[in-house]
């Protein structure tokens, strides 16, 4: 069943705060006051949704793995083998959907390496990768070791594109990116 839409605005309204605040310091110096004063609810309403901020922090983390596997899923049920076009496709949805979640973007990226969100999408990106070459390629072993490299390349690369306020054009971007991950995917076997 659909959630209401107040407790939709409720639940948005406490999520984008929260990522304001977690631009600014780490969620263990957030209060629940804090974020409630900041968001103008009182404390009774947050509790009504989330049990804590933490719990909070995890349903941000869960919207945007949501829409990873979204992405993901859309651009790889077609792809049998892995080519430029596929990559590139895959690099433009990223795009897309960045594009209408700013905030949530410059938090994940903002938070990366011992973050458990990084953590969390950095191991579904090479899971799919895994499983998309893992149809055609035979060598498993030394496929975890370029799809490790593919994928940390990857958020790396926007990691420093975001810190670099994104100094180049998106499909400047999504060209390099389908350059590079497209000459390292053929040396996968």
């Amino acid at each position: 069943m659909s959630e209401d839409r107040r407790i939709k605005k409720t639940k948005n309204n406490i999520k984008k705060t929260l990522i304001e605040l977690l631009k600014e310091k780490s969620i263990n110096h957030i209060s629940v006051t804090e974020l409630t004063e900041l968001a103008d609810i009182s404390r009774k309403t947050f509790y009504l949704h989330y049990n804590s901020i933490y719990e909070a922090k995890e349903d941000i983390d869960n919207d945007l793995i949501t829409k990873l596997n979204e992405i993901l899923s859309s651009v790889v049920k077609d792809a049998h083998k892995l080519n430029s076009h596929d990559l590139y496709a895959f690099f433009k949805q990223v795009d897309l959907v960045a594009r209408g979640h700013d905030e949530v973007i410059a938090y994940f990226m903002s938070n990366t390496a011992h973050s458990t969100l990084y953590i969390k999408v950095k191991q579904i990106l090479k899971n799919t990768l895994l499983e998309w070459v893992n149809q055609t390629a035979t060598n498993s072993v030394s496929n975890d070791y370029l799809a490790e490299f593919v994928v940390s390349g990857i958020l790396a690369t926007y990691v420093q594109w975001n810190n670099r306020n994104k100094d180049i054009p998106n499909d400047e971007l999504n060209e390099i990116l389908t350059k590079l991950c497209a000459s390292t995917m053929e040396l996968i076997k």
